[in-house]
């Protein structure tokens, strides 16, 4: 007996669409065709309700789409209910006045890790803000570093360290916070690779995961 084959709805479809411009703003028709697997009269419906909802904006010269305002209030909406989050955020400070680099908290969202905040450091040489991007849990150190503190039966702070293995001179460093022994989020710093290095990232881990600890103490 075959299988029938799962249709997705339109909700489903609709979010799918909301990914896609959350990856890559200023898409067309054609694109978001060929990214989501619709015929191009499903994605002009679609995107006609989420730009009478404001979810979605269209752009007047190019005629592509990209995400609105709504979306963007609803995402903070979303953030300012996080308690760990707010209780989290003063410390990031703090640990980015001492390496004077940019610090992000991430969680996991199925297979991948997202990152939702950070406290951008003020320095003339920065790297592309990951805020709101996801990849592949397994291709980043904040991604690693949850899915091994969830296969640990004790609260652990492993520490990843990556060397331009996401991106070309970017480098990273992450650990684990937990909250009532569950690893709720991975806390990372990001930085060019002329500031962080072989030579000089234990420093950087030391102060990391003081500050890992410290947020665990005050989410305990």
């Amino acid at each position: 007996m075959e299988k029938k084959i799962k249709r997705k709805s339109s909700i489903e479809k609709a979010l799918d669409l909301i990914e896609a411009l959350k990856e890559r703003e200023d898409l067309g028709v054609t694109e978001l065709s060929n990214i989501l697997g619709l015929n191009k009269n499903n994605v002009f419906r679609l995107l006609a309700t989420l730009e009478v909802k404001g979810i979605i904006e269209q752009e007047e010269e190019t005629g592509h789409y990209k995400l609105g305002t709504k979306a963007l209030f609803l995402e903070y909406a979303y953030l300012k209910g996080l308690a760990f989050l707010q209780k989290a955020k003063p410390f990031m400070k703090m640990l980015r006045t001492r390496v004077n680099e940019t610090v992000y908290l991430s969680i996991l969202s199925k297979d991948n890790i997202v990152y939702l905040h950070a406290e951008e450091t003020n320095r003339s040489v920065l790297v592309h803000s990951r805020v709101s991007k996801r990849f592949p849990a397994e291709k980043t150190t904040s991604g690693k570093v949850l899915l091994k503190a969830r296969q640990s039966k004790e609260v652990v702070f492993p520490v990843e360290v990556d060397f331009e293995g996401l991106e070309p001179e970017v480098s990273e460093i992450s650990t684990v916070i937990w909250e009532d022994k569950n690893p709720i989020a991975s806390i990372s710093i990001v930085a060019p690779i002329s500031r962080l290095n072989q030579i000089n990232y234990k420093d950087i881990e030391f102060e990391l995961l003081n500050c890992a600890k410290e947020i665990t103490n005050q989410l305990s």
